[in-house]
């Protein structure tokens, strides 16, 4: 078991299913919302979230529906965006919170680019990491080069196929797409091991990957909500590895388009679609900075 980085955790009513969560800092400190995407969980943060909470933020970091020790339902509709977008408010409400602070990576940014936009009034700040805007994902799958990067989505997208078939070669695939891409040393025999038991839960791969196969489309993405997004006005930061496998450089640099506040992108070269976990702090650094980015 990994050790305790965090300072409480509970349990949080979402609809008809409970979302577990991990906690620091003062109950009064300003809100930070930490969100982990695919495969990981609210472990993702073990660095970030004390570091945060010793500067007086209130922290919390979720384990995402269906993941780690939160409900997996069974049904695949349970993992619809705007379910997945009514989760965070739910959070919310739990902690009384009007507004706070997101810090997202992977589905974690993909759901919050939609809460951002359905709720612009409830994100003081938004960090965004290792994922463009949805048009702009949207928009480069017309290109060949993002296609083929995009490979892997289509596997998880095979239903009953790909339980079967990564779940079979679990750490096999897990070295494939996360442990052997960073530089070595990121992922201790600790890490892995976590990853892999969170992984290994009956239900969780067919959960994580209902994600994939409830929100591949431009109609399912924008939900009945919206037919596209404004452009949103709050402060912004866009940060990714440079050697991020998951998407062309035209996804980066498109996403710009959608955000009209103060907007910054940072390329951090050397470093993979698994930056936080490679240079923590680094990317502690970065977050820290745009935390304190005044309020327009």
């Amino acid at each position: 078991m990994a050790e305790k980085w965090f300072k409480e955790e509970g349990f949080i009513q979402s609809g008809e299913i409970k979302l577990h969560f991990v906690a620091s800092g003062p109950v009064e400190g300003e809100p930070v919302l930490l969100l982990h995407g695919f495969p990981q969980s609210s472990y993702l943060w073990r660095r970030h979230l004390p570091e945060l909470a010793r500067q007086g933020y209130r922290v919390v970091a979720p384990d995402l529906r269906g993941y780690n020790l939160s409900d997996r339902p069974s049904a695949p509709d349970a993992y619809r965006m705007l379910n997945l977008v009514n989760d965070i408010n739910a959070i919310y409400n739990h902690f009384g919170w009007d507004s706070a602070n997101l810090v997202a990576h992977d589905w974690g940014g993909a759901i919050s680019w939609l809460f951002a936009t359905f709720y612009p009034q409830k994100v003081k700040r938004f960090v965004v990491v290792d994922i463009p805007h949805p048009t702009a994902f949207r928009d480069s799958l017309q290109r060949p080069r993002q296609m083929q990067r995009s490979w892997y989505i289509w596997l998880f997208q095979a239903e009953g196929v790909a339980e079967r078939v990564i779940g079979q070669n679990l750490e096999e695939f897990m070295d494939y797409i996360m442990f052997r891409q960073p530089r070595p040393g990121t992922f201790s025999e600790e890490d892995r091991q976590e990853y892999l038991r969170m992984l290994a839960q009956p239900g969780q791969l067919a959960a994580a990957f209902n994600y994939y196969r409830l929100n591949s489309s431009p109609a399912s993405v924008y939900s009945e909500r919206a037919t596209d997004f404004p452009p949103l006005q709050m402060p912004i930061l866009l940060f990714y590895g440079g050697n991020d496998f998951a998407f062309v450089p035209e996804a980066w640099e498109e996403t710009a388009r959608f955000c009209q506040g103060y907007f910054k992108k940072v390329e951090l070269p050397g470093y993979t679609h698994w930056v936080l976990e490679e240079a923590p702090q680094e990317t502690l650094a970065l977050i820290q900075e745009h935390l304190q980015v005044a309020l327009g």
